[in-house]
């Protein structure tokens, strides 16, 4: 699961079946749209194609997910609506998976619930702009089956930076986006990357305990 330099032999065969998985789904995505089509369902829904993680097949040493590298956390995300949504267009903002949350209710015209921490998209895929976000968050609970032997993982992403902090532990990750976009040097203890690192903790302290307070009572109906 962890090998720094697999050989290439293993490398080409993991991702020959990675490419056979996708290109299995590609195939069972194209008979859901002929099915769409055929039944006459097109012109009347949304479809939204997304992902809940890459896979690092060798890069890092590491294959499958359990990393923060982008490689894992940036997914796919693909909404196709002819008629109601322009097609060709990119948005580069940081947005959080969980912002489909939202935006699928709001499809549904349902109205989300305040205490729901993410943003509909439905204004960018109508032609506006994304919800402005300076930071993104991710989180990867404990799993000894898989070597992560800390109970909580956390990352916050800017543009720029990205900071990945292990509980309990005094070492972490800091990548500078910019000029090591494959994230291969760690700056974590590089003085000159200090205020990155200062400025991208405290965010995630922050966002940590306005999370608390946010969410406190999502379940309150529920009890």
């Amino acid at each position: 699961m962890h090998i720094v330099d697999p050989p290439l032999e293993s490398r080409h065969r993991q991702r020959a079946h990675y490419l056979a998985n996708v290109t299995m789904i590609d195939t069972q995505m194209g008979e859901l749209m002929d099915a769409l089509e055929r039944n006459g369902y097109a012109e009347d829904c949304v479809v939204i194609f997304t992902s809940d993680h890459g896979d690092c097949l060798g890069d890092h040493g590491h294959i499958q997910k359990w990393t923060m590298y982008d490689t894992i956390t940036r997914v796919p995300c693909i909404v196709w609506a002819p008629g109601r949504f322009a097609g060709g267009r990119r948005i580069d903002d940081l947005v959080q998976w969980f912002d489909l949350g939202p935006t699928i209710l709001e499809l549904a015209g349902c109205r989300p619930d305040p205490s729901m921490e993410a943003h509909s998209l439905l204004p960018a895929l109508e032609g506006g702009q994304a919800p402005h976000r300076n930071y993104v968050f991710t989180e990867q609970g404990r799993d000894d089956g898989n070597g992560l032997h800390v109970d909580l993982v956390t990352a916050v992403r800017s543009q720029s930076w990205k900071l990945v902090h292990f509980l309990g532990e005094d070492e972490g990750q800091l990548f500078d986006l910019q000029n090591d976009p494959h994230e291969e040097r760690n700056l974590w203890n590089d003085p000159a990357a200090a205020p990155a690192r200062r400025e991208l903790l405290d965010a995630l302290r922050d966002w940590r305990l306005s999370s608390g307070v946010t969410t406190a009572n999502w379940a309150a109906d529920a009890r």
